[in-house]
């Protein structure tokens, strides 16, 4: 994240500024995603335990 936000200031681009603040966008909507899976599947199988579940079974 420091790399993409001085990028912009040593390359004296003032349409790069944008790039740090989507990337902490989509980093955001993934642990979202990923936090909702999380819980869609304790509710459905009762535990919380990724190494029990068969993904191949329905």
């Amino acid at each position: 994240y420091v790399a993409l936000a001085m990028w912009p200031i040593q390359v004296q681009s003032s349409t790069s500024t944008i790039l740090p603040i989507l990337m902490l966008t989509f980093s955001a909507c993934e642990a979202g995603t990923g936090l909702a899976l999380l819980v869609a599947s304790t509710r459905t199988h009762g535990s919380d335990h990724l190494h029990n579940f068969n993904l191949l079974k329905c």
